[in-house]
């Protein structure tokens, strides 16, 4: 093997986001040595590109020069047409899916390269993707009070029209997508997936040849990223960090919130909820309407670095994942979101659904873990408030998500591609 490996990535620290720093920390942990063709310009969907992470000794950052992504594609081929003689290996990280476009064009240039292709989302057939196309908008799904009651039959067949037409506009994007993953499926020579639910729901149409093809490798946590030292508060911190919507919605949390309050007029001297990140409007007007502000505050974006710091101050860490239900009976997503909060040692309070990737990983965990229901969560908010419930984490199997054991597993992986 060339002493260098290639990575494509559209998301590669300064712009930090989530794909993005899944790389970085495992890149940073690896024993190799490696050139990300990347970009610093275009911060869209991340953290910013403001942040300085620590630099790593072994990796090599090559900024294309333009912002736009179809450009990026271009670039990214230029340089290989001129560097390919350097390496004997590429890995392609998606999301976006143009890094896996980018590689069957590399491939084809020089077919005896050993390509890995990393998937972060399904490229097609992706359930999140499907539950919006069903719920196009916000208002079909709300449950805030403040919507109950202005449904009529005209607007029911409004939106049914609506949802004909844009399901017409997705099935040739939807083609497409679905065309692409089947071309990197046929000419990666490995696929790595975060879980093995993802890995099975992708690959669940295909023949041996393709699934042989497969490793999975967990999201991690780097442990150098964390502050050494944090305040804890007087009365107990309850976070969430992160993109909600009308999807992944913190809906029946602040029902359960407001139902405590309602017993409790002292709620907001024992406990308080930050929303760091986006929240769908409907959720923002329940805490109006229901007079939460007091106890549930909704403050802006952070950063990465002071994400991990908030993490690890809080007393607990929610991790709220969208109700996938309706179009598939399993939670496939690994959100990397949730490897941070297990390296920040914070206790994990989990909604999601009970088969699936991070009900296994909360359950290991010894975290709480409920579904999708006002009076579970109420329960176990009321026990934390009321009862002083602890638990017991899981220290060994945390174990499996730190950079340096995940970084071990792709080494070795990466020694035996001949």
């Amino acid at each position: 093997m060339k002493n260098r490996i290639l990575v494509i990535s559209w998301f590669y620290p300064p712009v930090n986001s989530s794909e993005g720093l899944v790389t970085y920390k495992l890149l940073k942990a690896s024993k190799y040595e490696y050139d990300v063709f990347c970009q610093k310009g275009n911060a869209s969907w991340s953290y910013g590109n403001k942040e300085k992470l620590p630099e790593t000794k072994n990796v090599k950052s090559i900024y294309a020069k333009t912002k736009e992504l179809s450009e990026w594609i271009e670039e990214a081929v230029e340089y290989f047409q001129e560097n390919k003689d350097k390496y004997d290996i590429v890995m392609t990280r998606s999301m976006p899916p143009e890094s896996h476009m980018i590689g069957l064009r590399l491939k084809k240039i020089k077919p005896e390269i050993k390509w890995i292709a990393s998937f972060g989302d399904p490229i097609a057939d992706n359930p999140y993707v499907k539950l919006s196309i069903s719920y196009p908008s916000p208002h079909s799904r709300a449950n805030c009070k403040s919507f109950k009651g202005v449904i009529s039959p005209k607007r029911i067949i409004r939106n049914s029209l609506f949802k004909v037409r844009y399901k017409k506009q997705q099935r040739a994007v939807l083609e497409k997508d679905l065309n692409l993953q089947n071309e990197v499926f046929k000419n990666a020579d490995y696929m790595i997936f975060n879980s093995e639910y993802q890995k099975n729901y992708m690959l669940k149409d295909c023949k041996d040849d393709i699934k042989n093809k497969a490793i999975v490798l967990n999201h991690s946590f780097d442990k150098d990223l964390y502050p050494e030292n944090v305040e804890k508060n007087d009365k107990i911190k309850m976070s969430y960090v992160g993109h909600l919507d009308y999807l992944r919605t913190p809906h029946l949390l602040l029902e359960a919130i407001s139902e405590l309050k309602d017993i409790d007029d002292k709620l907001a001297d024992k406990i308080t909820f930050e929303f760091y990140g986006n929240m769908g409007d409907s959720d923002k007007v329940l805490i109006i309407d229901d007079e939460l502000t007091d106890i549930v505050k909704v403050k802006k974006p952070v950063s990465y670095l002071e994400s991990l710091k908030i993490m690890k101050e809080s007393d607990w860490v929610f991790l709220i994942d969208a109700n996938l239900t309706e179009v598939n009976d399993k939670n496939i997503f690994f959100a990397a979101k949730l490897a941070d909060y297990i390296g920040s040692g914070s206790n994990i309070f989990g909604i999601t659904m009970l088969d699936g990737i991070s009900a296994d990983i909360l359950r290991k965990l010894n975290m709480i873990l409920t579904s999708y229901s006002k009076e579970e969560i109420k329960n176990y908010l009321w026990q934390i408030l009321y009862n002083n419930y602890k638990i017991e984490a899981n220290d060994e199997y945390k174990k499996e998500f730190d950079s340096i054991e995940v970084a071990k597993k792709f080494d070795d992986f990466v020694s035996k591609i001949n």
